[in-house]
């Protein structure tokens, strides 16, 4: 650890200039705290003091992001009649680093379109999710949580759908967030 001092009475000739240019980039803030600390009088010497220390380095590794979703309770949709609905509970598990929150989506493939309602936790009971919103709560490092997935075929469903099928997929999506 290095000591730097200076004590300056009367204006520096032209050979310091150069010298305090060179030290300046260092020193400049420390400078101006002490600076303004310094009681203002006329005539009077000042010195100011600094020191520095070097910082051993550090390593700087980014983390792991992850999901592994799994069936619960597995729905059945086979046989639905209009305005009938048949639940499923999935599990998110974050398999990485970091804080999380989860958001789902849902896409048809086929001419049947069942409605899909998220809800937070085991039971489709409570104030569902809106598509594509973020989950309301954020999880910690390694959490495990489950969402209520609900199916309803609509009261007012087509005649067309009878007897047709179609894929439905529900799509997870984590998001890390600030701690």
């Amino acid at each position: 650890m290095g000591v730097e001092s200076s004590r300056r009475a009367r204006p520096p000739g032209p050979g310091a200039l150069r010298t305090a240019r060179a030290r300046r980039g260092a020193a400049r803030a420390v400078a101006v705290l002490v600076l303004a600390a310094l009681p203002l009088s006329a005539g009077a010497a000042w010195a100011t003091w600094s020191a520095s220390q070097a910082v051993s380095t550090a390593d700087v590794r980014s983390g792991t992001f992850g999901v592994e979703t799994s069936w619960q309770t597995f729905p059945d949709l086979a046989g639905m009649m209009p305005g009938e609905s048949r639940d499923g509970v999935a599990s998110l598990t974050h398999t990485g680093d970091g804080t999380w929150r989860y958001r789902l989506s849902v896409a048809y493939d086929g001419p049947v379109q069942p409605t899909v309602t998220f809800y937070p936790g085991p039971t489709c009971t409570g104030t569902p999710l809106a598509a594509g919103a973020l989950s309301p709560q954020t999880y910690a490092r390694g959490a495990t949580t489950q969402v209520c997935v609900r199916y309803t075929l609509p009261a007012g469903s087509p005649n067309a759908w009878q007897g047709q099928s179609a894929q439905v997929a529900v799509t997870v999506t984590l998001e890390s967030r600030p701690s």
